[in-house]
């Protein structure tokens, strides 16, 4: 397959001392298209307005990219205490996405704070946009050549730069597309998600249903991967972290409160 021999170059093209990169490119294009689809669907349910919602999205988008890389440098810190000059070379990747979670729902659940609005009616119609935007970013870490799995002799398999192999592979050439598998499955989740939203739902439903659906995808996909991460016993940190957030999930989304209002009220 073309795939088992094409090797991708990170870099577009370079203007003097600026270059653009397929990882940064990518990732503004899962965030446009996550945010235009948001603005869309939450002055649609009256909500909140256009210009509320472009104030809301820069905090969210801000706070959920220094999330993001702050909690990838805590994952790698051994790395990064010896090579600090590479914390903020966020272009050359490294984001974590439970990060980028924790930094968004943190800056959005201050604007909900400042301006009376109701955090998790703003939360149940951002997510399912979010795990769009997780499926088309995922797609940066196949330009940089990272995050993929274990080696391979499957046509499902990607060629892999000496490079970029884990050294105890490095006689191995092809791997598991990681980043793909999850790509699709955020997708689905995606779509899943918004046919569930069209019932009626207790508010607060669609925010544990994607905490729940992105967590199981986490967790098995860990199973595959062999980037370098803490670990917790025989499991992988984000394995652990998934865990602890699907279970709170879950049992949010068992006692939640009944009298809750139902997400098709305004």
């Amino acid at each position: 397959m073309w795939w088992q021999e094409y090797s991708p170059q990170a870099q577009i093209f370079s203007l003097g001392q600026i270059s653009v990169n397929w990882y940064g490119l990518i990732l503004v294009t899962a965030i446009v298209v996550a945010g235009v689809l948001a603005r869309k669907k939450l002055a649609q349910d009256g909500i909140i307005n256009h210009r509320q919602f472009e104030d809301l999205f820069f905090y969210a988008v801000i706070f959920g990219l220094i999330g993001a890389r702050v909690a990838h440098v805590l994952f790698e810190l051994e790395y990064y205490m010896s090579q600090p000059q590479d914390i903020i070379k966020i272009w050359q990747g490294g984001i974590s996405l439970y990060g980028s979670l924790l930094g968004g729902a943190l800056a959005v659940w201050w604007w909900c704070k400042k301006y009376k609005v109701n955090f998790l009616q703003i939360a149940d119609r951002i997510l399912p946009f979010f795990a769009l935007a997780q499926g088309i970013g995922r797609w940066g870490n196949y330009f940089n050549q990272e995050l993929f799995g274990q080696p391979t002799n499957s046509w499902m398999g990607i060629y892999i730069s000496p490079e970029n192999r884990p050294l105890i592979f490095y006689s191995q050439n092809t791997f598991q597309p990681t980043f793909f598998y999850e790509s699709l499955l955020n997708i689905i989740l995606f779509i899943v998600l918004l046919i569930v939203s069209r019932k009626k739902l207790f508010t607060g439903t669609m925010t544990y249903l994607y905490i729940m659906g992105y967590t199981f995808i986490r967790f098995f996909m860990e199973f595959i991967r062999i980037d370098n991460t803490a670990m917790v016993s025989v499991l992988r940190l984000p394995q652990v972290l998934s865990l602890v957030f699907f279970l709170l999930a879950l049992y949010l989304l068992k006692y939640r409160s009944p009298r809750a209002l139902p997400n098709s009220q305004k």
